[in-house]
């Protein structure tokens, strides 16, 4: 495993906007991110992060659609993993229903002042 930190802005995707839409969307907004959801669906609460809402389904969306974003996170169960398997071979990808597509791990993380720490089980999805 190879930790690291971002140093510039990045541009993120969400696929999905449910439960863990809003947890990235929390996480992603401590760090300078402009962010871009794509959904079926928004009726679950994302609080009051600032992003970009196309609504749309995630299989009608072309490959070139994917160009300009840095870090792409699916929040959605996956019926079709071909898209996905393409876009990791130059994309950073997050699966979150299917840790085995992903080519990163984004750490549960916590500040406290100037300290950071971050926690991942390596055996489970969840640290917690």
């Amino acid at each position: 495993m190879l930790p690291i930190v971002l140093t510039k802005k990045q541009s993120a995707l969400i696929i999905g906007a449910g439960r863990a839409c809003a947890i990235k969307l929390k996480v992603l907004n401590k760090i300078e991110c402009d962010i871009t959801i794509v959904s079926n669906d928004f009726s679950y609460d994302l609080g009051n992060v600032e992003f970009t809402k196309i609504t749309k389904d995630f299989y009608t969306l072309e490959e070139d659609f994917f160009n300009e974003f840095d870090l792409i996170y699916i929040g959605i169960e996956l019926s079709d993993t071909s898209i996905v398997k393409k876009l990791a071979k130059s994309k950073l990808i997050n699966v979150l229903s299917n840790p085995q597509l992903s080519n990163f791990i984004h750490h549960c993380t916590r500040d406290d002042g100037d300290i950071q720490v971050s926690v991942h089980n390596l055996q489970e999805r969840n640290p917690k």
